[in-house]
């Protein structure tokens, strides 16, 4: 029994210092792994405040600091997440050991923080009360950082324009400012962005149990009632998105919104972005870059990675495109910004990409290059299109011909890869992989037509946006039109990008819903987001064209009006008229 005993006591003391040498290391190891530069700090501990808002609300809020520092340049984030909140104040440590204060707070009505959860409602009054906090204590040097990805972004932008002078920059990653690019395409909301994320946060706390209640209440009909059957309660801010399918309406004009999209052009500080391709929230921070008045000092870095900053799909890269990728490059900028160091890899005012196929990063002066000629390519043979062999797609004039298909909203077509998805970053069980995803037989369903283009003479880069000027005609008096992008090569057919249209909204400038008669030819257009791809020889462009995609967009009804308030759906019979340059695909193609 006492040798039982004294072993006992052995392998305990084994396990305390095994978990002890973790704890000491694990510092070093993620460094090493991260490939950062040998610490210059040891940690020097943490302490928790209550920090008090304007109306009273107190926000939880944690302060790193380096040891031996009286003062130090200082980092804020601002978190709503409980999972993140481990890693968030592991990150922190990192950064006191290169000589930074770190403070981490959770947002209004999350974790220990006091009041009600709204999303986004508080945080620029929020953000700017603890920069004004934060600039008046004793351990700031009087140059404060933001950082964080996705919301803890958001919080970033909502006080890039009325900071204090301490705020010097911001490493915005992965969020935008005009939330309805990310939540609508042409009158379609984003399910997986939009409907996911209610889900998974309806009130304090995360619901992360919830992806098949997130997928019965993307195909619930009513849409609008869906908060109450799977989302624990009625939704407010649900709602009026739903309500709000038109670039016009109220909604995404009121002063709230018109204030935090207008950011851009009014902000002072200097900025590292770091966006992903394959991200729901690209075409959002591209627009943010586009029209950053600091842009000349400010740098874009975008990699082929999902919103988690990780690769996924069925792409193999040959440049490093792990995870912990930016964080050299937020050290860098934070050393520039912060205590005055030169940059080494980085270039104000140019973007950085690195897309799949690329064998290296490429620096741009501007991107997309707006001196790029597009190729015009025509679809032919639409009855050819009905089986995987394909139409075509040509550069030279097809003969007309068209084709139909039936569209059923019971039996929508898959999701399979793209940029609009975030569920899969917490509802693993939902299947849904973002990125470029190989098609497989999608082609092979009787409601996808497909369009083939010849085999590639030389390697050839795909980079900026795509268009699709599509001729048909529905039997609905609205419905919608959905287009892939695919390079098929390496014997793989890969998801480039996805774009959609409606009847009710066929073009990008078109701002309330337009009426169209059943049958009654007309002409919409699908925007793909802009891409950087190299595709080598011998690789054939493809084009699928079908009404659906679920659960990334909201099935459409195949009837007029307001879909958040449609009870019920009718299966349509779609026509596809190509041929005398009524159908074309534009590409940014570069030899």
């Amino acid at each position: 029994m006492r040798r039982l005993f004294r072993w006992a006591l052995v392998l305990a003391a084994i396990a305390g210092f095994v978990v002890l040498s973790a704890a000491i290391f694990r510092d070093e190891l993620f460094r090493r792994q991260a490939k950062l530069p040998p610490f210059t700090s040891e940690f020097g501990g943490s302490e928790e405040v209550m920090v008090p808002m304007r109306d009273g609300v107190r926000l939880h809020t944690e302060v790193f600091r380096p040891l031996g520092l009286e003062k130090a340049p200082t980092i804020l984030v601002r978190n709503p997440y409980i999972p993140l909140r481990t890693l968030e104040r592991f990150q922190c440590r990192v950064m006191t050991r290169y000589g930074y204060a770190c403070v981490l707070q959770s947002v209004r009505g999350q974790m220990d923080s006091e009041g009600e959860w709204q999303p986004i409602v508080n945080e620029r009054n929020d953000g700017v009360d603890t920069l004004t906090w934060l600039a008046k204590q004793p351990f700031v040097d009087g140059n404060i950082g933001m950082r964080g990805p996705s919301y803890l972004t958001c919080t970033q932008l909502t006080v890039a324009d009325v900071a204090p002078p301490e705020l010097k920059t911001l490493i915005p990653s992965v969020f935008g400012v005009d939330f309805r690019l990310a939540t609508y395409e042409r009158g379609l909301l984003r399910h997986d962005l939009l409907t996911a994320w209610a889900t998974l946060m309806p009130e304090r706390g995360m619901r992360l149990t919830a992806g098949s209640d997130y997928l019965d209440a993307a195909a619930f009909r009513p849409a609008l009632e869906a908060d109450e059957k799977f989302m624990t309660k009625k939704l407010p801010w649900y709602r009026d998105v739903l309500s709000a399918p038109a670039p016009g309406d109220p909604y995404w004009h009121d002063e709230r919104q018109r204030v935090f999209r207008a950011v851009p052009e009014q902000t002072k500080v200097p900025m590292l972005l770091v966006g992903a391709f394959f991200d729901p929230f690209f075409a959002a921070q591209l627009d943010v870059w586009s029209r950053l008045a600091t842009r000349k000092d400010s740098v874009f870095v975008i990699g082929p990675w999902n919103h988690l900053n990780m690769t996924s799909g069925d792409v193999a890269y040959e440049v490093d495109t792990g995870r912990l990728t930016p964080w050299p490059l937020m050290l860098e900028w934070f050393d520039h910004q912060l205590k005055g160091k030169p940059l080494t890899t980085l270039k104000a005012g140019t973007v950085q990409t690195l897309g799949p196929g690329d064998h290296a990063w490429r620096t741009h002066e501007a991107w997309p290059d707006p001196a790029t000629t597009p190729t015009v390519l025509q679809l032919g043979d639409a009855p050819a299109s009905q089986s995987c062999e394909g139409g075509t797609l040509a550069a030279t004039p097809t003969p007309s011909s068209q084709t139909t298909y039936r569209f059923d909203p019971s039996n929508p077509v898959p999701t399979r890869g793209g940029a609009s998805l975030l569920s899969f970053a917490f509802f693993r069980t939902v299947g849904v992989t973002p990125g470029p995803v190989d098609q497989g037989d999608s082609c092979a369903r009787e409601d996808v037509l497909t369009f083939k283009g010849a085999p590639l003479d030389v390697e050839t880069r795909l980079s900026g946006a795509a268009r699709l000027t599509l001729r048909v005609a529905s039997s609905a008096p609205d419905t919608a039109f959905v287009a892939r992008l695919i390079a098929e090569q390496d014997g793989k057919a890969l998801l480039v990008r996805e774009a959609a249209a409606t009847l009710a909204f066929p073009t990008a400038r078109t701002q309330t819903a337009q009426v169209s008669q059943p049958g009654t030819p007309t002409t919409v257009e699908l925007d793909f987001w802009p891409i950087e791809w190299a595709l080598p020889k011998g690789a054939r462009l493809r084009l699928d064209v079908t009404s659906s995609s679920f659960p990334v967009l909201h099935t459409h009804s195949n009837r007029a009006g307001p879909w958040a308030t449609q009870t019920g759906a009718d299966v349509a019979t779609q026509t596809v008229i190509v041929g005398d340059g009524v159908s074309t695909l534009s590409l940014p193609l570069i030899p």
